[in-house]
């Protein structure tokens, strides 16, 4: 399928997996989708203040300001946040496929080899095409550049590597004519290295590739015995030569088409019902979306799925006319004419009042008289000599601001514009400086409309589908787009005179440039529409698994895995660290619910296969492993179906969240045997520290007394892992100590006592503090104390003391082993090492040389086990019998 995405300045059209419908969810095929002509443009519009204009602190503002729309949470992570934005920085689509008219390939152009140069290297020697490097080690500086390089017009450049990287990591970039500019930048790590990259020069007539250290500091070493470059087009025989660059973010928020499947729970709906949907990062510019059922609603007849397509935006009008409350014969204001403005015009019409209109732009002025407005006016004088005319000088009733503006001038002007005891709502992005004087002498009421209604930014009920009772809410986001349809249907607002454009969506990225441009004043309403691609197709059109093209050759004397879940952990830890054993694991598919996301990633990494169906890639045979990292609730499932279809599994703790899930997974185990390997991440056994210790407990010891503390600072109670995904932070993380407890002692369990903090009305989950003992047969005693009670700073997470043998031993958050007799220390780092390389590297070997798993089935079992019988005891529950 097809789906716009917005790289840091352009638009794009990106191949992209159809997605699989969810429980609770709704899968819908796009008919037509509304381009916000206000939000979505701006994020790709130049400053403001112009770049010549633009002061530091504005362009930093600026791009945070729309970093943050688009990155959410990875601003928390400055580092993260910066990787992520240059990932994408040089993604922009310069290209476009061969359409119906058949055009002939254009030849590759050689350029041959790179004539390296020294930068800042420590040392560089070239030879031919060859290259020594052993960079310097200060984060992000220039270590090797090329020649310059002639960029034939129309062409990508395809660079040839062949050696190897032997310790850290390089970027190669791409940079503009006068290297004020990336225009792309591809990570090379350490490893084996035969790779045919590409990288888009855009308009550039000449480019400079050079080679950079990575954003972390340290010394880096590469050893090249071929680099050479040569120019391709970007189309061969009617088909890209690469898809790696399509990365980007989703846009949209407002769609109609016709549902496909519903997912388990959802009754409401079914295949061919027409519908329209709601929601930023689900009802997204792109042939299939997948909706959670309270951001759906049918379409009545009488209104066009075109028309339908603006129904989010006028659930925003709605909710914005509903909290101005309107008596019939007001006279409202209506400050900002655009697509919102126009349709509360429209609503407050509907309604029986008489409305002014407020816009700089004289067309929209004209337009608003058009759609039932009394009057309009471009200048606030002419305003306020209305208002004499229609409210004898008292001012309007009310006043809706719909602009969008960093201004703090409409909200000040709505002060002065609205009457004694009269209302201002806001509905639009404006500056919210209130000068107290008219606020104050009037004793106005200032009200916030927010989006599409009650129910918007609840997760229960958005993303879990918990409706309010209609009875106490009689308008939620979901009614308020089911009476804004209603209204359409019954020819009461004319929605249709307000859509200015339809195009379709091969054509969006010409057209979003357009619109950003600014040339003219942009049309209310633009509607992408999505008819059968003319293009080349390279899978099924409605395929849930595609094959990127420029992907990395597969190396089947390696393990080819699968990623499932393209969340932080799997991203960001899980596959870099694989990433250090290339002898052994190879990427080959990215499955995620998330097609932005993970298709994101599998571009950046060059994978083969991107899939929104995990039983697709199942049924591979040449998938020799998955990687499990999704949501907790799901692993138990997917380690059962990957073990029924023969694959090796990792799976991210915790194996289950419930009884019945292990259950069920022992089942399997116990059914398939050692016909595939199962591990789970219990990483905390392979930590150095821990593994120096078991060395010097040796095999002649007294039982243990372990101490474990945990100070896992505060989540708040919505969070996710307090959640049914997550199933608590007992079982979603304790099970790590549980595990090195079991690693440690060497024995089964023989009994388990555990207590909480009972949190009463306070701010804290039960599981959020609490003490567990747990015995084992050798005689040892081991303790965790977990608490989310201590400071955010000066204390480290995690702490471990261990006596036996008439001594003690401290690991210090796994940065150290000390003995305490003499203060020897044993082991230390200078940052923490929890084991995760030396756990997926031993699992790895396993698979590889047909050994068993690092960790026996029995003890991962066990562990789970543990985890689920403390939770019963902090919950007061009965033991449940296994089957």
């Amino acid at each position: 399928m097809r789906q716009v995405l917005f790289s840091s300045t352009k638009a794009l059209v990106a191949r992209m997996p159809r997605p699989s419908v969810e429980a609770g969810a709704v899968l819908v095929r796009t008919h037509y989708s509304l381009i916000s002509t206000g939000t979505e443009i701006a994020s790709l519009k130049p400053l403001s203040a112009g770049a010549a204009g633009a002061t530091a602190a504005e362009r930093v503002g600026d791009l945070s300001g729309r970093a943050r729309v688009y990155l959410g949470k990875a601003l928390a992570d400055p580092r993260r946040a910066i990787d992520r934005a240059m990932g994408l920085a040089g993604t922009v689509l310069r290209r476009r496929l061969a359409d119906a008219i058949p055009r002939p390939d254009l030849p590759p152009v050689p350029v041959g080899s790179i004539k390296w140069t020294r930068q800042s290297a420590g040392t560089c020697e070239v030879s031919g095409g060859g290259l020594t490097l052993v960079s310097a080690g200060d984060p992000g500086h220039y270590q090797a550049a090329s020649q310059p390089i002639e960029v034939a017009p129309g062409y990508l450049l395809e660079i040839r590597l062949k050696g190897r990287v032997d310790k850290g990591a390089f970027m190669l970039g791409l940079l503009n004519d006068d290297k004020s500019r990336w225009l792309g930048m591809v990570p090379i790590s350490e490893g084996p290295l035969d790779e045919v990259l590409h990288l888009d020069p855009g308009q550039a007539k000449e480019v400079t590739l050079m080679l950079t250290n990575p954003a972390a500091a340290g010394e880096n070493r590469m050893a090249l015995e071929r680099s050479d470059v040569v120019m391709v087009p970007p189309v061969s025989a009617g088909v890209p030569v690469t898809e790696m660059t399509d990365q980007g973010w989703n846009v949209g928020y407002s769609i109609a088409g016709e549902v496909v499947e519903v997912g388990a729970g959802v009754t409401a709906f079914a295949a061919g019902d027409r519908v329209a949907c709601a929601g930023a990062g689900q009802a997204n510019h792109a042939d299939y979306v997948c909706v959670k059922r309270n951001l759906v609603c049918r379409v009545p007849d009488g209104c066009s799925l075109r028309e339908a397509a603006t129904a989010t935006v006028g659930a925003i009008a709605m909710q914005g006319v509903r909290r101005a409350a309107p008596q019939l014969g007001e006279v409202i204001c209506v400050f900002g004419l655009g697509l919102v403005g126009m349709i509360t015009v429209q609503l407050l019409r509907a309604a029986g009042c008489r409305i002014i209109g407020v816009d700089l732009d004289a067309e929209r002025c004209r337009r608003a008289v058009a759609s039932g407005a009394a009057a309009a006016e471009t200048e606030i004088d002419r305003v306020q000599l209305l208002l004499r005319e229609f409210t004898g000088g008292h001012g309007v009733d009310a006043t809706i601001l719909t602009a969008a503006t960093k201004s703090n001038g409409p909200i000040n002007t709505a002060m002065e514009l609205t009457r004694r005891h009269g209302r201002v709502v806001i509905v639009g992005d404006v500056g919210l400086k209130v000068e107290r004087a008219a606020f104050y002498r009037k004793e106005i009421d200032l009200l916030m409309s927010t989006s599409y209604g009650p129910g918007r930014y609840d997760r229960d009920y958005e993303d879990y589908g918990r409706d309010y009772p209609y009875g106490f809410v009689r308008w939620t986001a979901n009614r308020n787009m089911q009476s804004y349809m209603e209204l359409i249907a019954e020819k009461r607002i004319d929605v249709a005179s307000l859509i200015d454009r339809v195009v379709p969506i091969d054509d969006a990225p010409a057209t979003y440039e357009e619109l950003a441009s600014g040339a003219q004043t942009p049309p209310l309403a633009v509607v992408l529409s999505y008819p059968k691609p003319a293009r080349v197709q390279l899978d099924a059109f409605d395929a849930a698994v595609i094959r990127l093209r420029g992907h990395r050759q597969p190396i089947r004397a390696r393990i080819n895995y699968a990623l499932v879940g393209a969340g932080g952990f799997g991203t960001q830890m899980l596959v870099p660290t694989m990433e250090r054993r290339k002898d052994r694991f190879f990427l080959r598919a990215v499955v995620s619910r998330d097609a932005t996301r993970g298709g994101n990633f599998a571009r950046s990494k060059r994978v083969e296969l991107l899939s929104s169906n995990y039983d697709d890639v199942l049924a591979d045979e040449a998938i020799d492993l998955v990687v499990i990292a999704t949501r907790h609730n799901e692993h138990a499932a997917q380690v059962i179906k990957a073990l029924r279809a023969g694959k090796h599994v990792f799976v991210e703790k915790p194996l289950a969240i419930n009884w019945e899930q292990l259950d069920a997974v022992r089942r399997e185990v116990e059914t398939r045997g050692d016909s595939a390997r199962l591990m789970v991440g219990f990483n905390r056994r392979f930590a150095p520290a821990l593994q120096r210790l078991r060395q010097e407990l040796g095999e002649q010891r007294t039982p243990l007394v372990v101490n474990y503390r945990i100070h896992a600072g505060y989540l708040p109670l919505d969070h996710w892992v307090h959640g049914a995904e997550g199933g608590g932070r007992n079982i979603g993380e304790a099970c790590h100590m549980y595990d090195v407890f079991s690693f440690l002692a060497g024995a089964p369990v023989c009994f388990i006592d555990a207590r909480a903090i009972d949190p009463g009305d306070r701010a804290y989950a039960r599981n959020d503090n609490f003490c567990a003992t747990i015995g084992y047969e050798d005689g040892s005693l081991c303790t965790l104390t977990y608490t989310a009670l201590g400071p955010k700073a000066g204390l480290a997470k995690e702490r471990i003391e261990v006596f036996a043998n008439g001594e003690a031993w401290i690991v210090d958050d796994f940065a150290s082993l000390t003995r305490t007799s003499d203060g020897a220390v044993l082991w230390s780092a200078p940052a923490a090492d929890k084991g995760h390389f030396e756990e997926l590297s031993r699992f790895g070997d396993a698979i590889a040389e047909g050994k068993p798993a690092p960790v026996p089935a029995e003890e991962l079992l066990q562990t789970t086990a543990v985890a689920l019988r403390v939770e019963d005891l902090l919950f007061g529950r009965a033991a449940e019998e296994p089957d």
